[in-house]
C-alpha cells in the first residue's frame, strides 16, 4: 500500500538522439553541459563492439545518446540548447532529432546499466563497465581490461578515433615510458598506456569534468599511482618534458592549432599520435605536422577518421 504522506517520485524529461555509432561521442559532448549526471550510449544491436581492423568502412551500426533533464525552470532552455547543437551537427552528417519522454528516478537510475556495454577494440582491449563482472563478459588470457563508469561524455571508447588511438598505442608503446596525453577526457588513453606498461602518464585537458573523470577512472583501475590527470594543455606540461610519446586524440583544427603554436615540439619528445581527425582534414594536419618539425611515420584509418603517427624529423 503506498504512502500517502510520502513525496511524489522524481521525474526526469529523458532526450533520446539516434545516429550512427561513430558519432556517438560528438553527441555526447554536445549535449553534456545540458542534462543532468552525464549520458548513457546504447548500441543498437545485440552484439558487443568490436574494432580489430584498421579498414577504411562504415561505423558497425546505429546508437542512441540519452541524456535527462530536471523538471525546473532549467527545462525549456536546456532543450532549446541541445536542439541548437543537434541542428549544426546535422549540417556536417544526418542526426535525428531529440525526441523526449517523461521518466522516474527508478527509470533513469537503471538507463545507465542498459545503455553502457563492454566494447572489445582489436584482440586484446576491452572497455567494461564496472558493474559488468567477468563471469558476464568473459576475457582471454592476455585481455587488457579497462573499468569505466556510466555517464562520461567523452572517451567511451565507441568513436573511431578513440579506437584507433587506442590501437595505435597498443602498437607503439613499450614498457618503461613516460607518456603525455594531451586532451584526456574520461583517461581512456592514459589508463591503456598505463595498463600496456608506462612508467608515468600525465594527462591534461581544458574541461574541469574531465580532470575529475580521469582521476575517478584511474583510481578504478587502480593506476592512480601512474596516471596523473589535471586541467591545462600542452603548453602546461612543458616544465615535465621531453616525453617517450605524446598523444592528442582532439580535434583536427585543435591539433593544427597546437602545432603551430610549439616552437619546437621535439622538447616533447620523439613520438606522436594524433588522432579526432576526419580524413578529408588529414592532409592540413600532415601539412602541420611537416611545418612543426615532424615526418609522418604511419597513418591509419576507421571509416571517415585518421590517426596520424609522428616523429621527429
Amino acid at each position: 500500500m503506498t504512502n500517502p504522506s510520502a513525496p511524489p517520485p522524481q521525474r526526469w524529461l529523458e532526450v533520446e538522439i539516434e545516429a550512427d555509432e561513430e558519432l556517438a561521442d560528438t553527441i555526447s559532448e554536445a549535449i553534456y553541459d545540458h542534462v543532468e549526471g552525464g549520458v548513457a550510449i546504447e548500441q543498437l544491436n545485440d552484439r558487443t563492439g568490436t574494432a580489430d581492423r584498421w579498414e577504411d568502412e562504415k561505423a558497425t551500426g546505429p546508437i542512441k545518446v540519452r541524456g535527462y533533464l530536471p523538471f525546473d525552470e532549467t527545462q525549456e532552455a536546456r532543450k532549446l540548447a541541445i536542439e541548437k547543437a543537434i541542428f549544426y551537427l546535422n549540417m556536417v552528417r544526418r542526426i535525428s532529432p531529440p525526441t523526449y519522454k517523461v521518466v522516474e528516478q527508478s527509470d533513469w537510475a537503471s538507463a545507465w546499466k542498459v545503455a553502457f556495454k563492454p566494447l572489445r577494440i582489436g584482440d586484446r582491449i576491452v572497455i567494461r563497465p564496472s558493474w559488468v563482472s567477468e563471469a558476464d563478459f568473459p576475457t582471454r588470457a592476455n585481455d587488457v581490461t579497462l573499468l569505466l563508469d556510466p555517464g562520461l561524455a567523452f572517451g567511451t571508447g565507441l568513436h573511431p578515433t578513440t579506437q584507433l588511438c587506442a590501437l595505435a598505442v597498443e602498437e607503439q608503446m613499450k614498457p618503461g615510458w613516460r607518456v603525455l596525453d594531451v586532451g584526456s577526457g574520461s583517461g581512456v588513453l592514459s589508463i591503456l598506456a598505463a595498463r600496456f606498461g608506462a612508467k608515468e602518464v600525465l594527462g591534461v585537458d581544458t574541461d574541469p569534468e574531465a580532470d575529475r573523470a580521469g582521476r575517478e577512472n584511474a583510481i578504478l583501475n587502480g593506476v592512480a599511482d601512474v596516471v596523473r590527470i589535471r586541467q591545462g594543455s600542452l603548453a602546461d606540461a612543458t616544465a615535465e618534458a621531453p616525453f617517450d610519446l605524446v598523444m592528442a586524440n582532439i580535434l583536427a583544427g585543435v591539433i593544427i592549432s597546437m602545432l603551430k603554436g610549439s616552437p619546437s615540439l621535439a622538447e616533447y619528445g620523439p613520438r606522436f599520435l594524433f588522432s579526432g581527425i576526419l580524413d578529408t582534414q588529414a592532409d592540413d594536419v600532415v601539412a602541420a605536422m611537416q611545418a612543426a618539425g615532424l615526418r609522418l611515420v604511419e597513418r591509419k584509418q576507421m571509416s571517415d577518421w585518421v590517426c596520424l603517427v609522428g616523429e621527429t624529423a
